[in-house]
Parts: structure tokens; sequence; C-alpha cells
């Protein structure tokens, strides 16, 4: 495994992690089972955090509520007095996690965050903002239409109170509009699906439509397709946010484009590939939070894959902590070429960007060699046309000996927690099999 050393972390870093986790094996359930695993304050840091289990979602539901909690911590005091809450991870019915909430602590990581572009970074936090995403993800959730007045919490405006973009009318489309234009929010934060409806129908309609000092990306992975539709819209500033629930915010893009650790708040341990796979630059993170009072989160499998900038060095003059090109998707939904080798949803991505008229996409790899692509193309784009260029893409690279169904439809719809699966092998593949 490459360790933390590789990430330009300063000696008073790495002391803090060495009493993270001294704290932990003392007054923390779960890390009180994990100290026979330690080697010892002896080593340095990034071995004994190598020496250690990985948490995952299976586990945290185990030891749910008391399990990562400080003893010293009170939680129905907690919960009495207001300073923590319960809430729910989005995903699937094996992702959800109960977690408990730190507004406070979320807050503080969110700020910290800013600090790592130069566009946020001139910002006071917090600032007048709008957010649009699904309403299972963030924000309010109601079946009839509110009132802009009634979508207003605090500094925020939620543009969507829908569960499903099913249930999303022109006239929805038309409201955000006009409440951008209103509003004009400092900051947009969106899930880029979501917020590419709102460009494609500003674009159909020849509209004008506010745009805010920065656009921040979350809550999913941004696809080309959608970032460039945004870009013909928007002249704000593009920002990429990465983070959890569980984990708060790990990882901001700075305004060179590079991805840099937050790491007033997280340590952030890698493990590669193996190089038939991709590897040694690319691979997945395990993350460990710093100064959650009510939740200690050591070496958390987000479930990522991330592919780490080759120099460590960025033009922006952050040079500390873990850089990275880019994040490229979740392990659970890389596909593979017929040879075995491993594609990640941001592989594909990249390329079904380039074949003219796309507006979404979706690829399901049914097995080892047949492929079904479902794609939505704008309006007088040639399906011929595209359905070639997209075959060209596919063959490209999965191989020429693939079996590979395009299929134009009208639209791509997310699945039922709200977020869009672009790519997955609908077959079973040993996921620690693919690392080193």
């Amino acid at each position: 495994m490459i360790l933390a050393n590789r990430f330009n972390y300063p000696k008073d870093f790495q002391e803090r992690c060495m009493a993270l986790l001294d704290m932990a094996f003392e007054h923390v359930p779960v890390y009180k089972e994990w100290k026979r695993f330690d080697p010892g304050p002896h080593i340095t840091a990034d071995e004994r955090f190598d020496a250690l289990p990985i948490l995952t979602k299976n586990e945290m539901r185990a030891h749910f509520p008391l399990g990562l909690m400080p003893d010293w911590k009170d939680l129905n005091e907690g919960l009495r007095n207001e300073e923590i809450q319960y809430t729910y991870t989005s995903g699937t019915t094996s992702e959800k996690v109960v977690n408990i909430w730190d507004q406070g602590w979320w807050d503080r990581s969110e700020a910290a965050s800013w600090e790592l572009n130069r566009h946020m970074a001139i910002l006071d936090h917090p600032q007048r903002q709008a957010k649009l995403a699904s309403s299972l993800n963030v924000g309010i959730n109601c079946e009839e239409d509110l009132p802009m007045s009634h979508r207003i919490l605090g500094n925020t405006l939620y543009l969507n109170e829908k569960t499903s973009i099913l249930q999303w009318q022109p006239h929805h489309l038309k409201r955000m509009v006009d409440e951008l234009n209103a509003y004009r929010p400092i900051i947009l934060e969106a899930n880029s699906s979501l917020l590419a409806r709102l460009a494609y129908r500003v674009l159909d309609n020849r509209e004008e439509v506010f745009s805010p000092q920065a656009i921040v990306f979350t809550f999913e992975f941004p696809s080309a397709v959608h970032l460039a539709a945004i870009r013909r819209v928007f002249s704000s500033a593009f920002v990429s946010s990465y983070g959890t629930t569980e984990t708060g915010f790990v990882m901001e893009q700075c305004e060179c484009g590079l991805m840099h650790q937050n790491m007033k708040f997280c340590r952030i341990d890698f493990q590669p590939l193996k190089e038939e796979y991709g590897g040694p630059e690319l691979g997945r993170i395990f993350v460990t939070t710093f100064d959650n009072p009510w939740n200690c989160i050591i070496r958390f499998d987000v479930g990522d894959l991330i592919r780490l900038h080759p120099d460590g060095v960025c033009d922006c003059g952050r040079c500390e902590g873990m850089i990275a090109d880019a994040i490229e998707g979740r392990v659970s939904n890389v596909t593979f070429t017929t040879a075995g080798g491993l594609v990640t949803t941001k592989a594909l991505d990249d390329r079904i960007a380039t074949v003219s008229g796309m507006r979404d996409y979706r690829l399901e790899q049914l097995d080892r060699t047949h492929y079904l692509l479902e794609a939505a193309l704008s309006p007088g784009t040639d399906r011929k046309e595209a359905q070639y260029g997209l075959r060209a893409v596919l063959e490209n690279v999965y191989g020429g000996n693939g079996d590979f169904d395009i299929r134009i439809v009208a639209d791509i719809l997310p699945g039922p927690a709200g977020k869009y699966r672009r790519t997955q092998a609908n077959f079973e593949f040993d996921e620690k099999e693919l690392f080193i």
C-alpha cells in the first residue's frame, strides 16, 4: 500500500494523527477492539494506520449509535440539547447509514474546504446560496409546489422540493430560472445532472439566467457531458467539492482544477489498484476525520476511486496533503474491458462527452463481453451519426470484439435514491481482488 508520506504530510500533522489513535484506542468502543492491531507508538503514524482494519458502513450500522462516540459524551443529553441529531445517508438500502449529525462540525469542515480554492477563499462562510438537488438527499421534501418563501431556510434557497425529476414539469424549470434571477445567490450548490437539465431548458428556450460567483458541484459524480452544457449557460467559477455525510468535506477542487485534501479536518490513506487494473496512481481512499466531538471516524472506506496527481505539487501553490487529478467514480460502478481491464466511470465519461449531441447516458455491462448503452440526445441531433460515434467510443474503450447494444432513448432517469448510476457491471466481481 502507498503510505500517507507520499502526500507531504508535515510533522505536526503526523503527531495529530498519533494523538487521535491514542485517544480512540482508550475511549471509543469500536477502536478499543482495534487496539490489538496497533503496532504501537514507537513506529510512524503511517505504519500504525496501515496496520488497522477498514471501517465499513456495515460496521457502522452494527455499532450504532455509541460505537464511534467517545465514552465521555452523553448521547441523550446531546439530542436533548440539540447539539446533535440523527441523519440518514442517501443511497441504496445496502448503502444507507444512520449517522449522528453535528451541524457545527459540518459547517467548520466546509469553511476549511473553501480555503483550498481562491474563488471560495475570498468569501466569508456562510454565504447567500441556492441548492439544486434531489429532496431525497438535501433540503425540503414536499409533493405539493411550495412558494419560494417556504423554500428559504436561513441564507439558503432550495430550488427543488420534489423527490423525483419525474415530477418536474416545464413550469418547475421556469420557476428555477426566475428564482435564480430574483434571489441572486453568491453560491449555487448543485447536482450536475439536475443543473444540466436547467441548462438545457435555458439553451432550448434562449433564456437568460443569473450566474452566481461560484457553482459548487457535489452530491454525485459530475459528468463532463453535463459540465459542458452548464458552461454554455453560466459564467460562474466551477468548483467540485468531494466528501460524504460520514466524513464531512474531504477534498476541494482548486482554481487550477486539481483536488486538494482538507487537511484541517481529515487524514487520507490510499490503497492502489493492482497494475493490471490501473494502479498504482489509481486507487481507493480511507478517510479519518478530525475534531468531530461526537463521531470518531478512522479509516472509513468512502467507496470511491481517486487518481493521484503524479507530481504531488500544484500550480496553485498548495502542496501539502493528497493532491488528486480527479475522483473517478465508485468502486462498485466500475466496468471491464473484454480483456478484463478496469474502466472507471470517468474513463468512459470523458470519451462519451466527445460525441456531439449527447445529453445523458447510462451503460450496463451485462456480462464480460456484452454492453448496453442508453443515450439521450439534444433536439436535432442525427441519431445514426450519434450511434456511430458512440459505437466507436465503446469499441475503443472496451475492445473491438465487444457486443454493443446502443439505444437512443427520450430520457435517462436517476435511481430510487435520487442519484444516477452512470456505469455498472451486472455480474459479481470481488472488489478486494482489484487492489494491492
